[in-house]
């Protein structure tokens, strides 16, 4: 019956095709916004690519992206606003509470391992995880700089900008701000 177990875990993480990055919407006003598989989606074509320059586990890394926001699937995305009236250990535990019921629609040995690496993510402690966290706040701020030249608000974009340039944390993820931070500069100057 893993066929069953599977259809069903996937068509309930399909929910994220439709489920808005809500940060957009509230921050900026961005009526038709990307979805959390969106954001994954390119979260784990960066890993890909990242991980096998820094020589990492990029299977691993891969893997911790495209499950990083499975639980949405269930809670819906929280913003930053969103997450400070809720509070944030309340999220959590929504978030924990929703990851189990998600991934306990598949095998036991799938169940475990999909755990164990969502966790990992969440805990923030291992070369990967850290890249992946990196990668995370990467993709947000590529996100920020399209929506700024297809020209939202400037000013309501660069929170997210602010929000992530301190809380990168490896080199790559550093180098990759910059780049990003250049290309932001250069399309400003041109208008």
């Amino acid at each position: 019956m893993i066929i069953q177990d599977v259809l069903k875990f996937t068509r309930y993480v399909g929910r994220l095709k439709s489920t808005e990055r809500s940060g957009w919407a509230t921050n900026v006003n961005i009526e038709d916004a990307e979805s959390v598989a969106d954001h994954s989606f390119r979260c784990a074509v960066l890993a890909m690519c990242l991980g096998d320059q820094a020589e990492m586990d990029t299977d691993k890394l891969i893997r911790m992206l495209l499950l990083h926001d499975v639980q949405e699937a269930l809670t819906g995305d929280y913003d930053s606003l969103a997450k400070e009236r809720t509070g944030p250990l309340e999220v959590k535990k929504m978030e924990r509470t929703a990851i189990k019921k998600l991934l306990s629609m598949l095998p036991g040995d799938l169940e475990k391992r999909y755990l164990l690496l969502w966790r990992e993510f969440e805990d923030h402690k291992t070369p990967e995880a850290v890249l992946a966290k990196d990668i995370d706040r990467i993709e947000m701020v590529m996100q920020a700089l399209e929506y700024e030249e297809a020209g939202f608000e400037r000013d309501k974009l660069e929170t997210f900008w602010s929000d992530s340039e301190n809380r990168i944390e490896t080199t790559i993820g550093k180098e990759l701000f910059s780049e990003l931070r250049k290309k932001k500069d250069q399309m400003r100057q041109r208008l």
